[in-house]
Order: C-alpha cells, then structure tokens, then sequence
C-alpha cells in the first residue's frame, strides 16, 4: 500500500488538505438534514465541513485515512498461496485477503485505491465505504502517465519521452485535459504523474517515462500537464489531482539502477533535480511523491529539509506527499532492522 502521509509536524494540517481534496471532489451522497452533521452538508463550504469532520476523528481515524490499497479486481489477479506473485511489486497483501481489504473499507480503515480500472468497481467501493461510521469517500488513484492507458478503450499517448519529442507544451497541457474526463469517467480522482525526474543516466530503466535531460523543459513540460490535470483547482467532474514525482534525484542513482541510492551534491539538486518542482509548484500541483532512493545518505521519504525546508517552508506548497510503493514500510526494513543487526 501507499501511504498518503508526510513527515513533518504538521500533521493536522495535510489532514485538512487531504480530507479537503477530497470534499471538493465528490459531490455529496446525500441531501443533508436538520440533524446531519456539518460535513454531511453539500451546501456548506469546503472549510467548514473540513473542520467539523476534522473534529470528530480519532486519531486512529486520521492514520487509517493515509492508508491506500489497491483494487479487490487488482488482488483476484494474485495467488495468495504462491510467493512468486504474491510480492509487492504486484500490490498483493500476504496477510489480508479480499474480504480482509472489504471490511477494512466497510470500517473506514483505507483512504484511497489504486489499480481500480472499472466505474463499476469505484461505485462498489464508494459504496463500501458510504458504510463506514464517518461516510468519508475514498481517493481512487491510478498511473495515468500517457494517458489513462491501464484502462481498456481509453487513448494512449506515446510515452513520456515521446510526448517531449513534440517541443509542444500546449500539446502536453491538452493531454493531461483529456486524460483527466477519460479518468474521470472510470471513477479516478488522482493520476501518479507527471514524472519530472531529470534524467542523468541512460542506463535508468525509467527513462521512457521522463521528458529528457534538460531541466528547463521537464520543468516547462510537466506544469503544462499538471494544468491540464487539474485546471485550476482541480474541483468538478473533468479534472484529476496531478502528483509530482519522484522526489528525487532517481534518474542519477548509482549505476543507474531503479531505487539505488544517489550521491548528488547540494548544487546539482539545485540547479538540475529541483527546478522541475518549483514550476509544479508554481503550476498549483496538488500532490507529490517521494522517491525510492535516499539522497547523500538520507532516505528521500524522510528528508525534512526536501519536504519542509525547501518545498513547503520556502516555496509554499500547499498539497500533500504520497509514499511510493511500500516506502513507508521500508524505513523499517531497510534502514532500522540492518541497524539493530
């Protein structure tokens, strides 16, 4: 699972911008009454019910929220007795079984889901979770990174190193429009791109998914798609929350290997990894995802001086950090266990 998380102190306040997000873009399920709690109450405003719902969560509620998972239909695919497709690479879970992740949605214990490619399994889902004690609906993501591709009958685009070869930044920006109603009509409110990696070493397996190695245009590139995504703000029937990732440095790791650790000097960050970040940004991104590798020593997923120094601190970002795939579980199995032993 991914967790939608970050960590630095302001833990309340990324709460508030998720569960806003969320608010924004579902249309409520039900007429609000007398009785019914703020939040419940589509024609109050976003602020207002973000904090009446805020103040009736546990934080228990608040931790479960950060949880995502991916689709029941996505867990079929796996066979919990055979530990070769049974991995994380899949998003199978050794110890939870479908009607497991079912009562766990019915409890409003998952925030999110990814890998759901059906309306039919979004509604089934959003109905689970209409079933839980505080009704909070769930956060359907998915890799849209060429267009919504995973999909069957949606438009795919040519991959991302493609799309740059068109020097073409409204062409980009159309994209991510169109890409967000095709996703929007499958039931998915939140696309894991663009990827602004700068790529630095051709032997990346992940270079097809980047826009190049200039600087300049992956930045350029990628804050025309995040418009085209999200529009403005990302509320209504037609636009998706973009993320930004990964942060960062992927695209130098050591010998060009997927997740290997990157020795990047403070001055290379700054004029060649972040630029990209600023422009997402500035473009109003409203989410962004850490990266598999550390950087100089520090995992990415918990580098304070990236996500709150730099970015939220000095350059105002106002969304929230998404984990990459099993990230948060690997600080523990990575970094702490080897240190015990």
């Amino acid at each position: 699972m991914k967790i939608i998380s970050k960590k630095h102190p302001q833990t309340n306040t990324i709460k508030m911008i998720v569960l806003g997000a969320v608010l924004m873009l579902f249309v409520s399920f039900k007429t609000a009454k007398n009785d019914d709690p703020i939040y419940l109450d589509p024609s109050k405003s976003i602020e207002a019910r973000v904090a009446d719902l805020m103040s009736r969560m546990t934080l228990e509620d608040k931790v479960y929220q950060m949880n995502q998972f991916v689709g029941l239909e996505h867990m079929k695919k796996g066979n919990p007795e055979d530990d070769k497709e049974n991995n994380d690479a899949q998003g199978f879970y050794k110890t939870l079984s479908i009607n497991d992740v079912t009562k766990m949605c019915e409890e409003g214990k998952i925030g999110s889901f990814l890998h759901v490619l059906t309306a039919k399994e979004a509604n089934y889902l959003q109905e689970l979770a209409l079933k839980s004690p505080l009704k909070i609906p769930v956060l359907i993501g998915i890799d849209a990174i060429h267009g919504n591709a995973l999909v069957s009958g949606t438009t795919v685009y040519p991959s991302p190193i493609g799309l740059a070869s068109t020097w073409n930044d409204d062409f980009l920006y159309s994209v991510g429009r169109q890409t967000a109603k095709e996703m929007r009509a499958t039931g998915s409110h939140w696309t894991f791109t663009p990827n602004i990696d700068v790529l630095r070493d051709p032997r990346w397996g992940r270079v097809g998914e980047t826009f190049g190695e200039d600087p300049f245009m992956v930045g350029n590139m990628g804050a025309a798609m995040i418009r085209g995504f999200q529009q403005d703000d990302f509320t209504g029937t037609q636009k998706v929350i973009a993320c930004a990732k990964h942060m960062i440095g992927g695209g130098e790791s050591i010998n060009g290997l997927n997740a290997a650790p990157a020795d990047i000097s403070v001055r290379t960050l700054r004029e060649v990894h972040l630029p990209p970040y600023k422009k997402a940004i500035n473009a109003g991104v409203y989410s962004i995802m850490a990266a598999h590798n550390e950087i100089n020593g520090v995992p990415s997923h918990m580098s304070k001086w990236l996500m709150t120094d730099l970015l939220r601190n000095q350059w105002n970002f106002k969304g929230f950090y998404v984990s990459d795939w099993l990230d948060i579980e690997r600080i523990y199995t990575r970094y702490i266990i080897p240190q015990k032993t």
